[in-house]
């Protein structure tokens, strides 16, 4: 009996105390980056697409272009608390929100009116700007101050601490007094409250896949459950879908180049084509023009300053665009790289593409060796699209001959550059002109290993004798002619006097090859007392000799390459009668054109002329 009589009590008390507990905790609170419109309050676009894993600026919860489409820095996620059947006022309650990401700006940068700020309060919240407000600025003192307002933001730790209750300004006129309220907001009866935070700006540097946003309370209210993260209400929401490498590694490709990279104007001394430009080590152009393809790797990485978080930009100016970097390494002194511009196309290359890129020069010389280009007008979010920079003139200008052997590469990287917050252990926002900028990419350099864009394959030339034959009755004279004494001179266009020596590849009909090269006691007339054809010299010698001299037999059949190892190298082979010396055939000397890695050899219809 005396039990019974204890038991009542406690159970009336713990349905009490639970009673209160409800009361006491009935409103539930979640953050979404996705949702419909509530009054005036807009549809949120849904978290941003894509983002770079060098980007340290990048707009959240700004849709699938990551372009916010309310204004300048109006990416937004959407706090939503219900109550239940009751009135309540559960006191000051505390918000945080974590993005796991450092935050890149603040309440005031770049400006107030873009900056991170509280919005369109709907139901029991009072936001100082109101649906379906997205700017302006208010402080304690105004006029409905609003009960929801910022406490403060640790950028490296990525999150946001937000105040529920009187006063709560969202920001102040140029200055951001921590919101402390002093008193709790009295919840309606079955009503949902929501506010926004818009204008949040992270930085993805090294990151990869999605980017979340989670809410957690200190108490009074309860936060939604939920399993994983997804772009709905819970606790945590979707604010970046995928982080990933902005551009596709950039090329130089070979073959033929699209039809609006071939309409840029040529400065230079050959046609346009892919592959890189060469120029022989004593200056010659074989190939005076290079083309470097980069690729955006999703939709929306480039893009002009307007569009950048819809204009948020800072500076505030026309260049404050995604820039794209080229740096070229290598470049010898006085050696010229000019004719440089850029062609903004479709994946296919078969069409010109909004953006109207320019670059900063049109040249690059070894103290200036980034060209920077920068966009003019909106470019196609919804599309791939492909940025061609086309130098036409490259030439050796001033540069000391002979040139080097190490090729002229190139790296690209996106700016401008900047770091995500400054050093310390505070990690503040940079707001600097020159560190500052929105938006702004940690500096690293695409591909890895740098392309080639200009290579100087050795001075030589390459001839080829098509038929030669030696044997019973018959052999093959050959005469190389060493053509750099010419009536034009270095100064007038001509050749540069050189001298090498000769190499013989020997190919006979049943596969076997053999080489020599002359040296001392090579046979022939025409050769220094090394094997050197000197300049304004002609070698001959017949085919049995060098033969004789490679000890590959006594007779031959077949085709010989000449490489001559100066410029400008001519020949010619006959095939005469060994009784009387009688020409029998002669055998057309092909002059080749300069054959590297980046330059391959044509077949014979794609150029191989028959040059004497």
């Amino acid at each position: 009996m005396t039990m019974k009589r204890l038991i009542k009590p406690m159970l009336m008390l713990a349905v009490m105390l639970t009673m209160g507990g409800m009361a006491y905790a009935q409103v539930t609170c979640s953050i979404t980056s996705t949702g419909g419109a509530i009054g005036a309050t807009a549809a949120l676009q849904g978290p941003s697409a894509n983002s770079s894993n060098v980007e340290h600026t990048a707009p959240i919860s700004a849709g699938p272009t990551a372009i916010p489409d309310q204004g300048p820095g109006s990416g937004r996620v959407r706090v939503s608390c219900a109550n239940g059947a009751a009135a309540t006022n559960p006191g000051v309650v505390v918000l945080t929100v974590s993005l796991g990401v450092p935050i890149t700006n603040s309440q005031t940068h770049p400006t107030t009116g873009a900056g991170i700020r509280l919005i369109q309060g709907t139901g029991d919240f009072v936001t100082c700007t109101a649906a379906p407000a997205y700017v302006g600025t208010c402080g304690p003192a105004t006029a409905n101050a609003g009960n929801v307002g910022i406490n403060s933001i640790n950028n490296a730790a990525g999150t946001i601490v937000i105040g529920l209750g009187t006063p709560g300004a969202t920001v102040g006129a140029g200055a951001t007094p921590p919101v402390v309220p002093n008193a709790g907001i009295a919840f309606t009866p079955n009503t949902t409250s929501t506010f926004e935070i818009a204008g949040i700006l992270v930085s993805t540097n090294g990151k990869s896949g999605a980017t979340t946003a989670s809410l957690t309370s200190s108490g009074g209210v309860n936060i939604a459950a939920g399993g994983t993260c997804t772009a709905g209400p819970g606790p945590c929401t979707n604010v970046i879908t995928n982080t990933q490498a902005g551009l596709v590694d950039p090329t130089v490709p070979t073959g033929t180049l699209p039809g609006p990279v071939l309409a840029v104007t040529n400065l230079g001394t050959t046609p346009l084509g892919g592959g890189a430009a060469v120029l022989n080590s004593a200056g010659g152009a074989v190939k005076s023009n290079f083309t470097i393809k980069i690729q955006e790797n999703y939709a929306d990485l480039f893009k002009e300053a307007t569009q950048y978080n819809a204009g948020a930009v800072f500076p505030a100016s026309n260049s404050s665009d995604v820039q794209v970097n080229v740096a070229l390494n290598n470049i010898p002194a006085g050696f010229t790289i000019a004719g440089c511009s850029a062609v903004l196309t479709d994946v296919s290359g078969a069409n010109v593409t909004s953006g109207t890129p320019s670059v900063s020069a049109t040249n690059f010389t070894a103290a200036s060796p980034i060209l920077t280009v920068n966009f003019n007008a909106p470019v196609d979010p919804d599309a791939v699209d492909v940025l061609w920079v086309v130098c036409t003139n490259i030439a050796a200008g001033s540069a000391t001959l002979p040139l080097p052997s190490t090729p002229i590469t190139a790296q690209v990287f996106l700016g401008p550059t900047g770091l995500a917050l400054s050093g310390g252990a505070t990690g503040t926002v940079l707001t600097g002109l020159t560190t500052g900028q929105i938006p702004r990419f940690q500096s690293a350099l695409v591909p890895t290993t740098a392309i080639t864009v200009v290579v100087f394959p050795p001075s030589n030339t390459t001839l080829l004798v098509n038929f030669a034959f030696v044997g019973p009755g018959y052999n093959t004279g050959i005469a190389v002619a060493n053509t750099t004494v010419d009536p034009y001179g270095p100064a007038g266009g001509g050749a540069a006097p050189s001298s090498g020596t000769v190499n013989f590849l020997l190919v006979k009909n049943d596969g076997t090859t053999k080489t020599y090269t002359t040296t001392t006691g090579s046979p022939g007339s025409g050769l220094t007392g090394a094997g050197v054809v000197a300049s304004g010299s002609t070698y001959v010698v017949n085919l049995s000799e060098i033969l004789s001299a490679a000890a590959f037999g006594t007779s031959f059949t077949g085709y010989v390459f000449i490489t001559a190892n100066f410029t400008n190298a001519h020949g010619a082979a006959t095939i005469y009668t060994t009784s009387n010396g009688a020409a029998a055939l002669s055998s057309p000397v092909v002059v080749l054109p300069a054959v590297s890695s980046a330059a391959p050899r044509p077949s014979p219809d794609a150029g191989a002329g028959l040059g004497q």
